[in-house]
């Protein structure tokens, strides 16, 4: 049986005054209870750039300027594979509507690898903190 194909998934990183933002997912969504770096699936001929300003006005309620990509990690989940794309955001505002997640918090970088991270998202926190400490 031929394998899925991979995935593609923005993910947006926000640090401000040092602290990197981070959403937990909500009760009834797969991975129900871990940190993540919100975004969600690139759509037909998006960049990880317009997808991830997309998905955080969806998600999080809030507009969005993307920038570089930070770093891409190829995970394999029993389900099939995804390749997460790291985008560096500044956000408009930090009053977020939280949709799809039950929380969200502002970590130092050092400590995102402490907080239950879901498994995609670990290469991305350890470039971050090879960055920014």
């Amino acid at each position: 049986m031929p394998e899925a194909p991979i995935k593609q998934v923005a993910a947006g990183i926000a640090i401000v005054s040092g602290m990197v933002l981070v959403t937990r997912r909500a009760h009834g969504q797969n991975l129900a209870g871990l940190w993540e770096f919100p975004g969600g699936k690139l759509e037909a001929g998006e960049t990880p750039q317009t997808c991830i300003v997309r998905e955080l006005h969806e998600e999080l309620g809030v507009g969005t300027t993307a920038g570089e990509v930070l770093v891409e990690a190829i995970h394999r989940y029993p389900g099939g594979a995804i390749n997460l794309i790291a985008v560096q955001v500044v956000l408009d505002h930090h009053d977020l509507q939280l949709s799809v997640h039950d929380a969200y918090a502002w970590v130092a970088p050092r400590e995102l690898l402490t907080i239950g991270l879901a498994p995609a998202d670990v290469p991305i926190a350890e470039e971050i903190i090879r960055r920014h400490g």
